[in-house]
């Protein structure tokens, strides 16, 4: 589950990345293209447009990490719950794990 939800941010932060370099490498390209000295209002329209593409990528990242910090908090508060309504019980299988894990690690060594 872990895994899946770490692939579909690394896939979409990745889109992110493209999307970002497009747009600079777009704006770059325009630049380059016209003469500075006599097309500033063109430049500015260019530089403007950048900061939009810009901010709206920042606005796509910033609600993909709130749907993905929402998914974890829907996936962990269920086990946190039992942990604090049932705190000896959850401390008790805790231990149990431990032990088994080290028998287990112990045995292989053997």
């Amino acid at each position: 589950m872990s895994e899946k939800m770490k692939d579909t941010t690394t896939v979409k932060t990745d889109h992110l990345k493209v999307q970002t370099a497009d747009a600079l490498e777009e704006a770059a390209r325009k630049l380059r293209s016209i003469d500075i000295s006599e097309k500033a209002d063109e430049v500015k329209k260019i530089l403007q447009d950048v900061e939009s593409r810009m901010n709206h990528f920042r606005d796509e990242a910033g609600a993909e990490f709130e749907k993905i910090e929402a998914e974890y908090h829907k996936k962990v508060e269920p086990v946190e719950n039992i942990i604090i309504t049932h705190p000896i019980p959850s401390v008790l299988i805790a231990v149990g794990i431990g032990v088994l894990l080290g028998a287990l690690i112990s045995r292989g060594r053997d």
